[in-house]
């Protein structure tokens, strides 16, 4: 009788002190992450899809500048393709990609803080013989990397306003 109750007084106990399994908080949703404001405003250029995107994961609103209570305006995107890897045959073997985005955050016009500075970095392998595919690999990583861009800017949020 004393094994069959003991797996039930461990599952117990570990309930008890707190003890939860390891699960998956998306990471765009994490405790800190709470928005200090719920209207948004965005200026992102073609970061703006993405950006609005995230917000909304994150419980807030785009709104108009008028109904606004702060805005986020990204001031540049740079993207840059550079040769990671070569063969010996002198064959590029990877590409590296890199997205740099500078974005400001702003309460009634005025500037708050110092503007954010994120860079996302990418590997592409490369091969002549698979050219069509590989431009197609390119735009979705590309698409990815601004994705990613976004929810690193509403990640930091909460801590550019205050």
């Amino acid at each position: 009788m004393n094994t069959k109750l003991f797996p039930l007084a461990a599952a117990m106990l570990l309930t008890a002190c707190g003890f939860h399994l390891k699960g998956s908080l998306p990471y765009d949703r994490l405790p800190y992450d709470r928005l200090p404001y719920k209207n948004w405003h965005i200026q992102g250029g073609e970061l703006q899809v993405p950006l609005e995107n995230a917000l909304r994961r994150s419980d807030g609103l785009p709104v108009s500048a008028a109904q606004a209570q702060a805005s986020v305006t990204v001031n540049s995107v740079e993207q840059q393709k550079d040769v990671l890897t070569i063969t010996r045959a002198a064959m590029i073997n990877e590409y590296q990609l890199s997205l740099r985005v500078r974005a400001q955050v702003s309460r009634n016009g005025e500037p708050v803080g110092e503007p954010m500075q994120i860079e996302v970095r990418r590997t592409l392998e490369y091969a002549d013989s698979e050219i069509l595919g590989k431009q197609e690999e390119e735009a979705m990583i590309w698409q990815e990397m601004r994705r990613d861009a976004a929810q690193q800017i509403v990640r930091r949020l909460p801590f550019a306003v205050y």
